[in-house]
């Protein structure tokens, strides 16, 4: 349960506004879960860090990890989440394409 207790405090670490201690603590848990091989909460626990750096500004490691998460849930065999998060995706870059212009 390791992986869930240190996505758990990256959540918590985000919500109190302690920005490096929650990015730590997602990192831990994606490496946690990819180490226990618990392929669907590595998806998550990308998908909640994607969204934090998100929050962040951090647009490159945002789609990084994204693009995990994607591929996590792709192996878990999750089609309909697969589905939505690649519509987000593709949603969030003509965004950021509408305003580079």
């Amino acid at each position: 349960f390791e992986n869930k207790a240190l996505l758990l405090k990256a959540e918590y670490h985000f919500s109190i506004g302690d920005f490096d201690r929650a990015i730590k603590h997602y990192e831990l848990a994606i490496a946690s879960s990819h180490d226990h091989r618990f392929i669907h909460e590595e998806a998550i626990a990308n998908e909640l860090a994607a969204y934090f750096v998100s929050e962040m500004g951090m647009r490159d490691a945002s789609v990084c990890l994204m693009q995990r998460a994607i591929e996590c849930y792709e192996s878990w065999g999750a089609e309909k989440k697969v589905s939505i998060l690649d519509h987000s995706l593709q949603q969030w870059f003509l965004m950021i394409k509408s305003e580079s212009f």
